[in-house]
């Protein structure tokens, strides 16, 4: 953070250039130093610091989430989803502006997280909140990676294990599990136990790419079928009045997030940094994601209108219409752009489950020892032992697969987490931050205050109404279909288990 100045010269005017000798500026430290020699030590800010700042912010917006945009739209109508759209981005550029003005406002040696300023500045039962905030919304995050990887290789694995170039949907899911399971526990299990990161930090590159070759291949494929076959999809609506408008909210409020990264960022501009022009990267990102999120969801809602729950994963729903022998080429780009989401997903697991582990372990160890505000921030960075490392990634991995089988929906999980994290971490945690870190108010009801305020009372509405409204989602997911008599009770593997059994054996 940037010392602050004090004009000691009393002119009403700026000083010329070569004046500025005789104005004066007081350091935090208590030290006076000329204004010129200020401005030669700070360096201004390049062009590529304020693009590296917007391209972190469109990295982190930018994500999976993507390929469930349709079904957000699906959830909500066209209408629907549009005012929903322009009110979520209006609110999350406010409250990131205002985690940018706490990040100015708090001291050198404070935290720049959300649990070190909460704890300091609310207290520790708001410390604890957020981090149980965390360890629901990182569980949400790795099921929602686990299922969008799963679905998206089992229709290519099944397309190509098939004889008739497709598969049905008893095949697909099947295949779903089997992909999950193997994933999880050979390949991202084994990465998420590593203590050291930094050399998966090319999937950040990669992640862009690949996220924007399959956003492009869907939005082609989408253009195509319906320029062939000018007709909208069935079910396709401009508003719908239902639960589904505040599922809808709640992956929209998720999709468009990144308060996290925000505070990290902007201090990674340096000792020239400003609100306004972080203003700019993050206004940058935010339109970059809208417009590539309208893209994939219009043309998505347009091709095929209402999506089901089971058809979170839009790029599942356009290779499960494409047939690998009356289609080879689109089949083969298909395969492309499902193998590119599932290496950056996967891969970016081990960043997911440091981040849920950290919380985890930085929760239990404050909890079970009842610190003190002292004491819990000295445990937050001790270094764990390498059996509470192990253990902690071993139960971590396994409850995400668990939880990803039992609720195999992308829509709920997202929903859930962007219910939960939309509350706290979007809307009601900056608002408190900018009251007591920048306004600093002893006394909070003021009507200067009205603007915090309104957003807390929004952020319990949008709490209570998006999560019960996940929640009944998820419920009905557990109600047992009725059975069909015309059925036998006993089944038979499906034809894509036969021949995963044969390429096994």
């Amino acid at each position: 953070m940037p010392p602050a100045h004090f004009e000691l010269d009393a002119r009403p005017e700026h000083p010329a250039p070569s004046e500025q000798h005789g104005s004066l500026a007081l350091q935090s430290d208590g030290s006076f130093v000329s204004l010129l020699e200020v401005s030669q030590d700070v360096p201004a800010l390049s062009f590529g610091a304020l693009f590296g700042a917007y391209a972190n912010l469109a990295n982190t917006v930018l994500g999976a989430g993507t390929l469930a945009v349709p079904v957000a739209l699906s959830s909500a109508g066209l209408v629907s989803y549009e005012l929903i759209v322009c009110c979520v981005v209006a609110l999350n550029l406010t409250t990131v502006q205002w985690l940018v003005e706490v990040a100015d406002s708090l001291p050198k040696d404070m935290p720049r997280n959300y649990e070190g300023i909460a704890r300091h500045y609310l207290g520790r039962f708001a410390a604890h909140v957020i981090s149980c905030v965390f360890i629901v919304g990182g569980l949400a995050l790795g099921i929602s990676y686990m299922l969008f990887v799963s679905k998206s290789l089992a229709p290519v694995v099944a397309g190509l294990m098939s004889s008739s170039g497709t598969a049905s949907e008893e095949e697909e899911a099947f295949l779903a599990e089997v992909i999950m399971w193997s994933l999880g526990l050979l390949v991202v299990l084994p990465l998420g136990l590593l203590r050291d990161i930094s050399k998966l930090k090319f999937t950040s590159g990669i992640a862009i790419v690949t996220l924007i070759y399959a956003a492009s291949f869907i939005i082609f494929r989408n253009a195509a079928s319906l320029a062939e076959e000018p007709k909208v999809g069935e079910g396709f609506e401009l508003v719908k009045l239902q639960s589904s408008f505040f599922v809808s909210l709640a992956m929209t409020t998720s999709n468009f997030s990144c308060h996290i990264s925000a505070i990290p960022i902007y201090e990674s501009l340096g000792p020239n940094k400003s609100p306004r022009l972080m203003r700019r990267a993050v206004l940058g990102s935010l339109a970059t994601a809208a417009l590539l999120y309208q893209a994939v969801g219009i043309t998505s809602y347009l091709r095929f209108g209402e999506l089901g729950s089971d058809q979170g994963n839009i790029l599942e729903v356009v290779m499960q219409s494409t047939n690998r022998l009356s289609s080879p080429l689109e089949f083969a780009f298909g395969c492309l752009a499902s193998a590119g989401v599932a290496f950056n997903l996967v891969f970016s697991m081990p960043v997911v489950m440091w981040a849920l582990r950290s919380a985890c372990l930085s929760y239990s160890r404050a909890a079970r020892s009842l610190l003190c505000a002292r004491a819990a921030s000295e445990a937050d960075t001790a270094e764990p032992s390498a059996a509470e490392w192990s253990v902690a990634t071993g139960l971590l991995m396994l409850a995400i697969l668990v939880l990803a089988t039992k609720v195999p929906d992308i829509r709920v999980v997202m929903s859930i987490g962007g219910s939960v994290g939309g509350t706290f971490i979007a809307f009601m945690y900056p608002a408190l931050f900018r009251l007591y870190v920048v306004k600093a108010k002893s006394r909070v009801c003021q009507a200067a205050n009205w603007p915090e305020l309104g957003v807390v009372a929004l952020s319990v509405a949008y709490g209570v109404l998006s999560l019960s409204s996940a929640l009944e989602a998820a419920f009905q997911l557990e109600e047992p279909e009725p059975p069909d008599a015309t059925t036998s009770t006993t089944s038979t593997p499906p034809e894509a288990a036969k021949a995963l059994l044969r390429l096994l054996g």
